[in-house]
């Protein structure tokens, strides 16, 4: 009897040992696994923002400058402006004949619809000009000292048939067909159907609607562009219709 109740004691209290031990061992091992965790929240979170930063900035620098280009040339204009005097209806149509001229312009990546020769592409250009002769009865032109000297500057989204290589750098002819917005900065005197001579100007650059279809053959970074641009402009009390036919040689820069 004494012997029995020996073992079952024994075995009770080895069973607790044991217990014990488990117990010891497992809260030892937990602190030190989590540790040993990396803060996975907190790293993806950081992670994730900084890649979305980065990814924006990429993506606005990529659609400027992917297979953009800008072109300089320098070439001759027939630059028209009719003015109305919006008070009682004067009238004044100032000209530039074969007069040289300053081109910039600014196009993104042409893209083309499929695999057709039909593309678009947007484009934003500039051009000066000096206006010092009128226009006078019977369709002649004269020098009545006044002049109107300013600059243009439209921005329009423009669909294109091209021949050619299709690459945005190639050999190729381009015929193009715009609509977008465009503006103007201009200053100077004009002789008004009713006898006047007045200055008129325009300094800030409210945008209006504006048409452009053009011409371009380029050879890789040469290129020949012919081109016809027709912004509406508002200023000083006038309502002014810009009208001008170019030609320019240019050199062109790939981004």
């Amino acid at each position: 009897m004494c012997l029995t109740r020996v073992k079952a004691t024994t075995l009770i209290v080895l069973s607790q040992a044991i217990l014990l031990l488990a117990t010891a061992s497992h809260a030892h091992s937990g602190p030190e696994q989590d540790r040993d965790a990396p803060p996975a929240q907190e790293v993806v979170v950081t992670d994730t923002t900084e890649k979305g930063s980065d990814g924006f900035v990429a993506t606005m620098m990529k659609s400027l400058t992917d297979e953009a280009h800008l072109t300089v040339g320098y070439g001759i204009v027939q630059w028209k402006m009719d003015l109305k005097r919006s008070s009682d209806g004067a009238t004044a149509t100032m000209v530039q004949r074969d007069n040289s001229a300053l081109f910039v312009s600014y196009g993104t990546k042409p893209t083309f619809i499929k695999n057709t020769q039909f593309g678009y592409t947007f484009m934003v250009n500039y051009v000066n000009f000096d206006m010092n002769k009128q226009e006078i009865p019977g369709d002649q032109f004269a020098d009545l000292g006044t002049d109107v000297q300013g600059y243009l500057i439209y921005a329009v989204p423009t669909l294109y048939y091209q021949w050619g290589e299709h690459r945005y750098k190639g050999r190729f002819v381009r015929l193009g067909l715009g609509v977008g917005v465009g503006a103007a900065s201009y200053s100077g005197t004009v002789w008004l159907s009713t006898g006047e001579v007045v200055h008129t100007e325009k300094r800030n650059y409210e945008p209006r609607l504006a048409v452009s279809n053009f011409l371009e053959a380029r050879w890789n970074h040469i290129g020949i562009s012919f081109s016809y641009a027709s912004p509406r402009i508002y200023g000083d009390g006038y309502d002014v219709r810009v009208s001008g036919i170019s030609a320019n040689i240019g050199f062109t820069y790939y981004f």
